[in-house]
């Protein structure tokens, strides 16, 4: 029961730990709803991966004809092409496929809270000159 401080039923006033058994399982209609938003997410992220596979100058000409011809482009077809050209796509890509820079947490008893953001991927190892 290693588990019980992580699962807390927050709907009861005093948080009475939740323990994860085969009796205390969602319902089949709840797991339905569950297993359709897992695929909705799939097919968005695969349309995702074939809009960045693109080349640029498509990605632009998508734009230009979804401004020209709007009612030939689906509304997720708008939205994804108008977030593949924005700043926080390349953020979010990177964070998702490189991960944000490793960092270390030091608490002393005190109080007292220092962060050290240790060198990464991004560390230039390259001879200056």
């Amino acid at each position: 029961m290693g588990n019980l401080d992580k699962n807390l039923d927050k709907r009861l006033e005093n948080l009475r730990p939740v323990p994860f058994t085969k009796d205390n399982q969602p319902s089949p209609e709840a797991k339905k709803k569950g297993w359709e938003r897992r695929r909705e997410a799939q097919k968005i992220m695969d349309e995702i991966m074939k809009l960045a596979d693109m080349p640029y100058s498509e990605i632009k000409d998508l734009l230009d004809d979804i401004k020209k011809n709007p009612d030939k482009h689906t509304l997720r077809e708008v939205k994804l092409a108008n977030y593949l050209m924005e700043k926080r796509y390349t953020v979010d890509y990177l964070d998702r496929h490189i991960s944000k820079a490793p960092q270390q947490l030091d608490v002393e008893m005190g109080g007292d809270i220092s962060i050290n953001i240790t060198e990464g991927i991004a560390k230039d190892d390259r001879p200056k000159s």
